[in-house]
């Protein structure tokens, strides 16, 4: 039983210090980096004056950790963060004879919920369509194109999640094949076989608009904007994440 207890015990004690060296590592996927800070002061002496090498300062740089920790919660309220990438340098100081600590240095990141990640992906295709669509009037029709995501998303959640936001932006959405059927029939009056019921006249492309094609990677989210009576693309547009 001893044996048993002292093995979780171990463990968990194990698990603590792999956890609590996280902020000498660099951001995680779910993490987004916010910016560096930056501590100009040493105010924390070192443990053992005797070892040269910063790393081997036990205790000093979760000092570090901390202060710097304390500052960005206090400079992204809101947000839950946390310091990567932590470096602290070494000086020696002769008024009191001791080799010191600092500055240190970390990058901020945002440690980022599910609903986070959701939320700025979001602004970030918000962004895309303002960008690409800024030559093109609130209120015309467009239709969705082509459409491509990475593996781990769902091509039409997202799909259904891009027509919510251009038709909250003002815009009309009409579905592909109608367009495809129109192409169809005014094929068909071409070729003088056509049913004068259902002419397709010359502006009806115009009147339609605009094709969207999106294509999300692991880093960035590109959007383009096609003139379905050119061919031209009337807008470009590609946000990094």
């Amino acid at each position: 039983m001893k044996k048993i207890l002292l093995t979780t015990v171990l463990s968990l004690m194990m698990c603590i210090g792999v956890y609590a060296q996280d902020y000498l590592n660099a951001p995680k996927a779910n993490e987004k980096e916010l910016g560096t800070l930056s501590a100009k002061e040493c105010w924390h002496n070192c443990e053992n004056n005797s070892k040269r090498d910063v790393g081997h300062f036990n205790g000093t740089k979760l000092n570090w950790y901390t202060t710097l920790l304390e500052t960005a919660e206090q400079k992204y309220p809101g947000k839950t963060v946390d310091i990567r990438n932590l470096e602290v340098g070494k000086y020696y100081n002769n008024a009191y004879g001791g080799l010191y600590c600092g500055p240190a240095t970390g990058k901020v990141v945002w440690v980022m919920s599910k609903e986070d990640i959701a939320n700025e992906f979001n602004k970030t295709l918000s962004q895309a369509l303002n960008k690409a669509l800024r030559n093109v009037h609130e209120g015309s029709r467009l239709a969705i194109d082509q459409v491509t995501v990475i593996s781990s998303m769902d091509r039409g959640e997202f799909k259904d999640q891009l027509i919510d936001i251009l038709l909250d932006k003002g815009y009309k959405i009409v579905a592909k094949d109608y367009l495809e059927r129109l192409y169809e029939e005014q094929q068909a009056q071409q070729s003088g076989i056509y049913n004068e019921s259902t002419t397709v006249k010359a502006d009806n492309f115009s009147a339609v608009g605009y094709y969207i094609n999106v294509k999300v990677t692991e880093t960035s989210l590109r959007v383009q904007v096609v003139n379905v009576s050119t061919g031209e693309y009337e807008g470009n547009a590609t946000v990094n994440f």
